[in-house]
C-alpha cells in the first residue's frame, strides 16, 4: 500500500511540474506574441496581412538559390545563417513576415530576431511549401 501512494504521489508532482512547464512554453511556441497580434499565421492569413499591410516587411530565409526559383513577391532575402550578421538591414520598427520552405529555418530566424529586440513580427509557419500548395503565386 505505501509503494501505492508514493508512485500516486511521485505520479501527481510531475503531472504538475508537466503542466507548469507546458504552460511556460507553449504560448512561445504556438504564438509568442497574439496579445499584439503577432506570431504564427497560416498562409492564408499571411496571404491578408501582405494584401492589407502596405508596409510588410516580407523576409525571406532560405537559401538565394531557393529563393531565386521562387518567392513572395517583394520578398527580401536573407539567409537563415546570414541573419544575424544582417540585422541593420532591417528596422526594429518595422512589421516584418518571415518565411522559410517549411517552417523550421524561419522559427530559427524568428528566435534570432527576438533576441535581437524584434518584436513585430509573423511567422508564416507552415512555409512556402504550403503557399504553393494552396495555389499563392510566386516570383522569380
Amino acid at each position: 500500500m505505501l509503494v501505492s501512494r508514493r508512485t500516486t504521489i511521485i505520479v501527481l508532482v510531475l503531472v504538475a511540474v508537466l503542466a507548469i512547464v507546458a504552460a511556460f512554453y507553449t504560448p512561445k511556441l504556438l504564438n509568442w506574441n497574439k496579445q499584439e497580434g503577432y506570431g504564427n499565421v497560416s498562409v492564408q492569413e499571411a496571404s491578408n496581412l501582405i494584401a492589407d499591410t502596405p508596409d510588410l516587411v516580407i523576409l525571406d530565409v532560405r537559401t538565394i538559390a531557393e529563393f531565386n526559383d521562387g518567392h513572395i513577391e517583394g520578398a527580401t532575402n536573407i539567409p537563415v545563417d546570414e541573419l544575424s550578421t544582417r540585422l541593420s538591414e532591417l528596422s526594429k520598427n518595422d512589421e516584418l513576415l518571415v518565411y522559410c520552405r517549411t517552417g523550421n529555418r524561419s522559427t530559427i530566424a524568428v528566435n534570432i530576431l527576438e533576441d535581437a529586440g524584434y518584436t513585430k513580427i509573423y511567422h508564416m509557419y507552415e512555409g512556402i511549401s504550403e503557399w504553393m500548395q494552396q495555389g499563392y503565386p510566386l516570383v522569380q
